[in-house]
């Protein structure tokens, strides 16, 4: 990037800017509840919980008490996915709706839900005395 000397940025101030580290994003919550329609006696709906960060290009799966971390992660604008041992998340950005494979021996179990963008409390202050 050339700027003219009429331009009045010195080249100290340009330099700082330019070698300051930008601010990364922290990680981001989806609060999404999946319907299974494959249940045999009824339909069943269970809470799941994404954490993805664009900026790592990392997912992870909470329910139940349990996390796993997702490999093969893609985030794009548009959708976000990964993979784990056996299971497969898709997330459509623009609708937040999600679909989710489980894969058992000889079976595959699909399930889809819907996901909201969870806002994280701001942190504590300490208090001042």
């Amino acid at each position: 990037m050339i700027f003219p000397r009429s331009a009045g940025i010195s080249a100290p101030f340009l330099a700082a800017v330019l070698a300051s580290p930008v601010a990364s994003a922290a990680p981001e919550r989806l609060q999404c509840l999946l319907t299974d329609t494959d249940a045999q006696s009824a339909v069943e709906q269970r809470p799941l919980v994404i954490l993805f960060d664009e900026d790592a290009n990392t997912m992870q799966v909470q329910e139940s008490g349990r996390t796993s971390t997702l490999a093969d992660v893609s985030i794009t604008m548009t959708s976000m996915s990964g993979a784990g041992a056996n299971m497969t998340i898709g997330v459509s950005r623009s609708s937040w709706r999600i679909v989710r494979q489980t894969y058992q021996k000889n079976s595959v179990r699909t399930e889809f839900g819907v996901c909201s963008l969870t806002v994280p409390p701001p942190p504590a202050k300490p208090i001042s005395r």
